[in-house]
């Protein structure tokens, strides 16, 4: 165990869901805001499991499914023009509603972004921390 007080450790147990697909009107474009498009949300985030790891509690952690919720709300409660934009207010939102939740990062995939050209995968990806 550190000698530093729990505040000043950084949380090493990660939380994380892959591949939640949301089909959403985000995007510059009059087409993207018509039609919308599939995009894809890698959400990580770190907290101290230590607590309920120990008691097997899951009210000491945040759960896979209450993230989930948290980037549907976030998707569908606004049209962003920008992933970066839409990225961080999910980061933003899962800080705000859990507290024991002190890093997140979010991987937003736009497969379908408007490129004249070939290519597999566009995104963005941010961290943010208390």
């Amino acid at each position: 165990m550190s000698d530093r007080p729990m505040a000043e450790r950084t949380p090493t147990d990660r939380v994380f869901l892959r591949g939640v697909e949301l089909h959403a009107t985000h995007g510059l474009l009059e087409e993207e805001a018509r039609l919308g498009q599939r995009f894809i949300v890698d959400i990580d985030w770190w907290l101290d499991a230590g607590a309920a790891a120990a008691h097997d509690n899951y009210a000491e952690t945040v759960g896979y499914e209450k993230v989930f919720e948290v980037i549907h709300e976030v998707s569908s409660g606004h049209r962003f023009h920008i992933l970066e934009a839409f990225a961080q207010a999910i980061a933003e939102a899962v800080l705000a509603r859990y507290p024991r939740v002190e890093k997140v990062r979010v991987e937003l995939h736009k497969p379908s972004a408007p490129i004249a050209g070939i290519f597999r995968d566009a995104g963005v990806e941010i961290t943010r921390t208390r």
